[in-house]
């Protein structure tokens, strides 16, 4: 098959209703912030007292606290560094609602969800790990991968759902419903 070919394929729309896909879009939001949030707990617990545990040659389990984002960046900017996060996470709900009510397909908006409840369990680390003020609070971060970062489960959360959301976009850009005859779209 040609590239045109697939160009013809309309793009399914999601067969759940805007209910439903509301609640499993809401549901999977929430279950990223809970699991990140239960196995951060579970971090401070097992590795407050500094040791570690190897899972693999180069991969460690132990503690520490992020000030920044990812491999540390920004750490010295403090509040407005949270105030930003905190305003690409409200937009990336913004787009995540008018992709449901548009019935935009399940899978790219519930990756988009996951990330969401990443961002949102790290926000929570930021707000309520605060010590130096509002906003202050360090991210809890558990999992070392020696020639590469260290992260936790909303990490994990965020960034499979940002490519798992480019992913689907990629493959429902091929499948875009062109103009008929008629010049309407198909449907």
């Amino acid at each position: 098959m040609s590239v045109n070919e697939h160009a013809a394929v309309p793009v399914p729309r999601s067969r759940l209703s805007v209910a439903a896909l509301t609640g499993l879009t809401a549901t999977t939001a929430v279950a990223a912030t809970v699991i990140d949030q239960l196995s951060k707990a579970w971090a401070l617990v097992e590795f407050s007292d500094g040791h570690t545990v190897e899972l693999l040659p180069t991969v460690v389990l132990r503690l520490v606290f992020n000030p920044g984002v990812a491999f540390g960046l920004g750490a010295e900017l403090g509040a407005p560094l949270v105030v930003a996060l905190f305003i690409v996470v409200t937009a990336l709900i913004a787009w995540i609602t008018i992709r449901v009510r548009r019935k935009e397909p399940a899978l790219g908006t519930l990756a988009l969800a996951a990330a969401v409840g990443g961002a949102i369990g790290n926000l929570i680390d930021r707000i309520f790990r605060a010590e130096n003020g509002p906003l202050s609070g360090h991210v809890v971060d558990f999992i070392a991968v020696d020639w590469f970062a260290i992260f936790n489960v909303a990490d994990i959360f965020t960034t499979c759902g940002i490519a798992l959301w480019a992913v689907t976009s990629v493959i429902d850009s091929r499948r875009r419903p062109v103009e008929q005859s008629n010049g309407k779209e198909a449907q």
